[in-house]
């Protein structure tokens, strides 16, 4: 009996569960069946009615149903997701069922966006960017579909519209305003700005307090007139201070103002236009334009508007109080720069521009050029450096025939052992901070050179000195001036190694550069101030490829003369290594091992000098002579590569160049670089023209040349020079009579070969 119970028991839950899958089934079907109705598209009103009854369904099987329902052809972006619901107890049209649809995407933060023959489904905050419909007038009805509608205002200002809207758009919504033309712009959705618009219609329209005058002008231009006019009383509304905005229009056929404002403004602009609608010839006030020639016009309209003010002329005691410190303007005048035409727009009373012009031609003077010349070089610390100078410090550089004595000697058993020095002719350069001015060159071997090429000349082949750099530019009085000369290093970042055992090494490049900045300014003395900046960043070693380097930094600020030269040394790098060297095994035996092992231990110590030279170009024609100098010199060095060094910072000779000059040029003439020994000579007698020593040595190289007729006319201007006073003695004078004494036997050796 009881198997016969469970049998059917089991039979009636099989026929439940069966009727169960068939219910939901059915149910299925029923709500995923489209209408039987006809679709047609949303533009056409069908007479059909359709069932929308959803109930937690995905989005994507809505709009799947909406687009057979309707006929259209959706593109959906891949954000869109959602569920919806929609309760609909009577039937819709198509053309509501379309209207149904962009509401639920409305609600679920998705947008309809019409594109051509397919309609695309994105996110709101995309939408707005999209080939939106733009609409410029007409009735909006209230569907969910994002539109543009540009609306013109009347009355009200766009900005002021602009701000009573933003709280009641919704961030997805962009509302812009356009004072000028009185455009607001909305895109957003159409039912939304249906609304909006009901609020702009409300408050667009005319003020009651407002009239409507015309102003007619005498002599001023209506168009002008009307610019500045709108310009002072539109700022004021816009700023809040007036409670109605203020329109101001040119008339130009009639020459006069049409002006809309409240009656309380009225008065005031009347009064505006009257004080400008005067003759030229009589206005109290006027706009004057001066153009600018050297200066810029931002920089000098902002120092001429620094300059002290008053508000008005006082009386009694208080002018008394005020000629005491005597302000320049008054607060009538204003200044503005125009930097298209690089000039100054002047508005105010014609006495103080008067005043300004007088203080523009003062400060509109051209700017002087200085062109500077520097040689960085690397000394070894034990380098015995002679040089012969004087030292400028902090005196007074107007009296040349003063001079102070300056230094800081690192390693002089006592402190002016370094002046001592230099009154004793030389001077020796400490391996500590060395600063200072020379104004009679470098002594060098006994030679005294008259400029840093001469230095660079007697050092660049020796072992003990390295020429870093030898930067020259040219900058502007009070403008800093930058030269860096390097290049770009690669830095090892990171090493990698593939599965497949490959080596891929990551690199990052850097700069290793000399850096030179000066900013020089020229005052009336023609002294010069230098705020000098220098870095020296050089290359030291290699690390497991990686390089190292050294840097090394000054900063100062030094004051010479007008092609004077000023050095700062000091800067010491060292390198410091230790090694061992000993027979493997033999060497590590305890006390022993010192018979089969030694250790070294070296120390190498340099000493970077940085000397810099301003020449002042006072004029168009030294700039000329500048820049013809420097092409012969680029052109020389093309024929002559391997002197280059020679022409660094070479400059025109002066008169007590020449005795060095020449002492050069026999140099050459020793070494028999004819071409080299030619320059110099030649520079000594520019120098000076009566130069024995260059006269005489310029003849031996002639004779060298076989070139007898230039060499006798050099050997006899030699000797026509008027002979040492009986009374001299010295060095020189015995110097001079050898002289001669070698230009009267080549002489008499060329007459008599001439002769034969």
């Amino acid at each position: 009996m009881k198997a016969s119970l469970t049998h059917e028991y089991i039979e009636i839950s099989q026929e439940l569960l069966i009727m169960q899958k068939f219910v939901f089934a059915l149910l299925a079907a029923l709500l995923f069946l489209p209408s039987p109705l006809p679709a047609a598209p949303p533009a056409q009103s069908g007479g059909g009615q359709v069932t929308m009854d959803f109930n937690d369904v995905d989005i994507n099987v809505f709009i799947k149903y909406i687009s057979e329902l309707t006929g259209t052809n959706f593109v959906v972006d891949r954000e869109v997701r959602g569920r919806v619901s929609i309760i609909s107890p009577s039937g819709v049209s198509t053309d509501e069922a379309y209207r149904i649809f962009e509401s639920v995407l409305e609600v679920n933060g998705y947008a309809a966006v019409p594109s051509g023959s397919v309609v695309k489904i994105v996110p709101s905050l995309q939408a707005r960017a999209k080939n939106v419909a733009t609409v410029r007038s007409g009735a909006l009805s209230p569907e969910d579909r994002i539109i543009t509608r540009i609306v013109q205002l009347n009355y009200a200002g766009a900005e002021e519209v602009r701000a009573m809207l933003s709280p009641l758009v919704p961030k997805t919504a962009v509302m812009v305003a356009h004072a000028d033309s009185g455009i607001i712009t909305i895109t957003d959705y159409q039912s939304n700005i249906a609304r909006l618009l009901e609020i702009i219609r409300s408050v667009d329209v005319p003020a009651k307090n407002e009239e409507l005058v015309i102003i007619p002008l005498q002599h001023a231009s209506a168009t002008s007139a009307a610019k500045v006019v709108d310009q002072l009383f539109s700022g004021n509304a816009k700023q809040g201070k007036l409670s109605s905005p203020i329109r101001i229009l040119p008339y130009d056929r009639a020459n006069a103002l049409v002006v809309s404002a409240p009656p309380a403004q009225l008065d005031r602009i009347r009064a505006a236009v009257k004080k400008l609608d005067v003759d030229a010839g009589t206005r109290p006030e006027q706009v004057q334009v001066l153009p600018l020639q050297h200066a810029r016009a931002e920089e000098l309209a902002k120092v001429l508007m620094d300059l002290p003010r008053e508000e008005a002329a006082a009386s009694g005691a208080a002018d008394a109080d005020k000629n005491l410190r005597r302000p320049v303007l008054t607060r009538d005048i204003n200044i503005v720069a125009d930097t298209e035409t690089n000039a100054l727009v002047i508005n105010g009373p014609r006495e103080e521009f008067e005043a300004v012009a007088a203080i523009v031609r003062q400060l509109d003077v051209p700017r002087r050029m200085i062109y500077l010349e520097a040689l960085i070089m690397e000394v070894q610390a034990d380098k015995d450096f002679n040089i012969g100078v004087q030292w400028g410090g902090a005196g007074t550089f107007a009296d040349k025939k003063g001079r102070l004595y300056t230094g800081f000697s690192g390693n002089a058993d006592k402190p002016y052992d370094i002046i001592n020095g230099m009154n004793a002719g030389k001077a020796t350069l400490p391996a500590g901070f060395t600063l200072g001015v020379l104004k009679e060159g470098i002594e060098i071997g006994g030679i005294t050179f008259p400029n840093l090429g001469a230095v660079l000349n007697a050092y660049k082949n020796d072992e003990d000195i390295n020429i870093i750099a030898t930067p020259q530019i040219l900058a502007t009085d009070n403008k800093k001036a930058a030269i860096k000369v390097g290049e770009n290093v690669p830095y090892i970042v990171s090493k990698n190694t593939t599965e497949a055992q490959r080596d891929y090494t990551n690199y990052e490049y850097k700069d290793v550069a000399t850096t030179l900045e000066i900013t020089p300014q020229i005052n009336q003395t023609d002294a010069v101030r230098m705020d000098i900046g220098v870095q020296v960043i050089k290359l030291k070693e290699l690390n497991n490829g990686n390089p190292t380097t050294t840097t090394r930094t000054a900063d100062t600020t030094v004051v010479v003369q007008n092609e004077q030269t000023v050095v700062i040394g000091g800067m010491i790098g060292q390198d410091s290594s230790n090694g061992e060297y000993k027979v493997p095994g033999l060497g590590d035996i305890p006390i022993l091992g010192w018979l089969f092992k030694s250790r070294g231990k070296a120390e190498k110590k340099t000493n970077l000098f940085i000397f810099i030279t301003p020449h002042i170009l006072q004029s168009a024609e030294e700039a000329e002579r500048v820049f013809a100098e420097k092409r012969a010199q680029a052109e020389e060095a093309h024929r002559e590569p391997g002197d280059a060094a020679d022409r660094f910072l070479r400059r025109r000779p002066a008169g007590t160049d020449a005795s060095v000059l020449a002492d050069l040029g026999a140099a050459k003439l020793r070494e028999g670089r004819l071409a080299m020994a030619r320059r110099y000579l030649l520079a000594a007698l520019e120098a000076d023209g009566d130069n024995l020593a260059a006269l005489v040595h310029l003849g031996l190289l002639l004779e060298q040349e076989d070139r007898r007729q230039e060499a006798l006319a050099r050997f006899e201007q030699a000797l026509a020079l008027p002979l040492p006073e009986a009374a001299a003695e010295g060095p020189a004078v015995q110097t001079a009579l050898e002289l001669r004494n070698a230009a009267a036997l080549h002489l008499k050796g060329l007459q008599a070969r001439r002769s034969r």
